[in-house]
């Protein structure tokens, strides 16, 4: 080995995995780290512009408290900051179409077995049909349905993590309701727009996913009701930043906040790309496949993207997956009959006619062949294998955290 040989380390689950490179040319991006601000929930809670939350609390009795579920980070410790005891409290996971947390995700969610100040817990069901009430009709024509439960109290306390996201913009906020609470077919109609060019990561204006969340909102009507605690992770998953109140205007202020921790400026587009997929989103696939999407700006034409992702729940939900086996013209199929997953499974083929894309996975190796992703069982291989392609004095972009980390080519900021 000679002198200019690099040694990484790089995470894989709880795992690490080797990564040794001779005198090829890497650059590494992470999102920027901010240093825990663990305060900054409680200042946001007493922030005099929107009442403070006690002020809040104190005229509403019946409470549901709406959090993510284990796809999304909720930092430790939110939960009990809440001075909810005594109240009437409900709290929700918000899953969406996503499916129900296990008894062990559920702990880590709640922080015990049950919330600090107590109440009920419930999982939202977006295929229980009969749970769910219409509010009517979006511009857009998707129908809101919406879990009964949020017709039954006369408080609510959302809390969302905010990073940006390759279809609707940007994760958190109004994302708590829909598609967060609505019935599955609500889902599947929002995400159907994420097949619209406008739908794109970091764009919030003219984004037609974005929009319809915020039509369901303003049709739900109590957003005066709502007490929201919007928050930005760091590099250690820890809080660095907080803000609360209205429910417009703290997911606005998050998301500037985010955009300054995760949208990383990179000189040029790279020939080979490591999306390395830190948890939750290293789940399984379709929850990893959001890595290639946030990257994807970064990397040259006929490049290599290397997703390393442990997927240790498998494959996630099928949908996308099956359409990608058809082997059919997915533009044109799903156009005519949107189906949920319809979107990924047609931005990974429409990725893979111009690049190669690479995987290390627990997967099945024959699970990633048939779509047409080359499976590797370590990463080492799978760099070396993308030099032979490309060659030693290929560009080579490693960007850690890529579920949430956006490398942009600096000509192409505005």
């Amino acid at each position: 080995m000679g002198k200019a040989d690099m040694k990484l380390s790089i995470p894989f689950g709880d795992l690490a995995m080797p990564l040794v490179l001779g005198d090829q040319s890497i650059r590494v991006v992470s999102p920027q780290h901010f240093p825990p601000d663990e305060d900054s929930v409680m200042r946001s809670l007493t922030n005099q512009a929107d009442s403070g939350f006690e002020s809040f609390i104190s005229k509403r009795n019946r409470i549901l408290v709406v959090i993510n579920d284990h796809t999304r980070p909720l930092a430790d410790g939110v939960l009990e900051k809440l001075p909810l005891k005594g109240k009437e409290v409900t709290t929700i996971i918000a899953t969406g179409a996503h499916r129900a947390p296990t008894s062990q995700e559920l702990v880590r969610l709640l922080g015990g077995d049950v919330p600090p100040y107590g109440g009920r817990v419930v999982i939202h069901d977006a295929t229980d049909d009969p749970s769910m009430k219409s509010i009517g009709r979006t511009a857009r024509g998707t129908e809101v349905r919406l879990n009964s439960r949020v017709f039954d109290v006369d408080g609510f306390v959302v809390i969302g993590s905010v990073e940006p996201h390759y279809y609707a913009g940007f994760t958190g906020g109004r994302k708590f309701l829909l598609p967060g609470l609505a019935a599955f077919k609500s889902v599947e109609m929002n995400h159907s727009l994420a097949l619209d060019e406008r739908a794109r990561i970091l764009v919030l204006d003219g984004n037609p996913v974005h929009e319809d969340f915020m039509d369901a909102l303003r049709m739900f009507g109590k957003t005066d009701d709502i007490f929201s605690i919007q928050l930005v992770m760091n590099t250690e998953h820890r809080i660095s930043f907080a803000s609360s109140g209205h429910i417009v205007n703290s997911f606005a202020d998050a998301v500037q906040q985010a955009s300054r921790t995760y949208v990383c400026p990179v000189p040029s587009k790279a020939d080979i790309l490591i999306a390395i997929v830190s948890p939750p989103l290293d789940l399984d696939l379709y929850q990893a496949h959001k890595a290639i999407e946030n990257v994807k700006l970064a990397l040259n034409d006929e490049g290599i993207l290397i997703l390393v992702a442990q997927c240790r729940d498998g494959i996630g939900d099928r949908a996308f997956y099956d359409l990608l086996l058809s082997k059919r013209d997915l533009s044109k199929i799903v156009k005519e009959r949107y189906t949920f997953g319809g979107h990924k499974a047609l931005r990974i083929t429409q990725l893979l006619q111009r690049a190669k894309i690479f995987a290390v996975t627990e997967l099945d190796p024959k699970v990633m062949k048939v779509i047409s992703i080359s499976p590797f069982v370590d990463l080492q291989s799978a760099v070396d294998n993308a030099l032979a392609l490309k060659g030693n004095d290929a560009n080579i972009l490693l960007v850690n955290d890529a579920g949430v980390t956006v490398p942009i080519p600096r000509r192409e900021l505005k």
